[in-house]
């Protein structure tokens, strides 16, 4: 991760030449970045973003194999998969996510984690787990319906298609879409905008906002054996290799 401190702070994922896939050190360096961004009081707002010209395209899937070689592995990742998604949804300040090129699954999971998402022309959003043999969470399902409704997440979900920028401005995925060499200038001086407002106002609202929009926890705990299980099923198997020898996947 890539992190600079300031009044406007910097985040960023670090892996352009894997398009920014997450691995498991990348989901710890989430986590241990905000709480150096927690230790700051001059930072007053995060830009969450990525080095290159992808966001985010989600987990690294060639660490599946061994990432889900056990119950006890694959709840050590997903764990750490989650705290990376509350700690950066639970900072005090405003988080600007931005977006260009792929923001796919686990992507997006964490540009869901933040307040705001502006991306350019660029932007395709997608979770493609009807494609690998997998679910998307149950906190990840709950915050995409808040965003769009439940017949677009279902839609998205279930079709693995890609949304490009402007129908994701038209869902409510994104907030702004502006021509890629327009997007840093954009999110620049909005966050400069945030950050000269009363430092306690934006905390406290935060704050209510989204202790009004969580997922039901106790829900979310309930559903996760039907989302677990499918990481050590078979068709998880097939997904993973099918994307790895860039086919489609044949599922029974």
């Amino acid at each position: 991760m890539a992190l600079t401190i300031g009044r406007v702070a910097r985040l960023k994922i670090n892996r352009p030449d894997k398009r920014n896939a997450m691995n498991r050190a990348m989901w710890r360096g989430i986590t241990e970045a905000c709480g150096r961004l927690s230790e700051h009081p001059e930072v007053r707002v995060v830009v969450f973003g990525g080095v290159g010209p992808h966001f985010c395209s989600g987990a690294d899937i060639s660490e599946f194999a061994e990432t889900y070689a056990s119950d006890a592995t694959a709840e050590q990742y997903n764990s750490g998969y989650r705290a990376a998604e509350t700690v950066l949804r639970n900072l005090s300040v405003p988080v600007i996510a931005e977006i260009r090129g792929a923001c796919l699954g686990g992507g997006l999971g964490l540009a869901l984690s933040a307040d705001l998402r502006f991306s350019d022309e660029t932007a395709k959003i997608a979770v493609t787990a009807s494609k690998l043999g997998i679910s998307y969470s149950a906190e990840d399902c709950a915050r995409l319906i808040e965003k769009i409704g439940v017949t677009r997440t279902k839609d998205m979900l279930l079709s693995a298609r890609t949304i490009a920028s402007q129908e994701a401005l038209s869902w409510g995925l994104v907030d702004r879409v502006v021509a890629p060499e327009g997007l840093t200038d954009l999110v620049d001086s909005y966050a400069e905008d945030l950050a000269a407002r009363s430092r306690a106002s934006l905390r406290a609202m935060k704050f209510i906002i989204n202790a009004i929009a969580e997922p039901n926890a106790k829900l979310c705990d309930e559903l996760r054996a039907t989302y677990s299980q499918l990481f050590r099923g078979p068709d998880l198997v097939e997904g993973a290799k099918a994307f790895l020898q860039k086919r489609e996947p044949v599922f029974d």
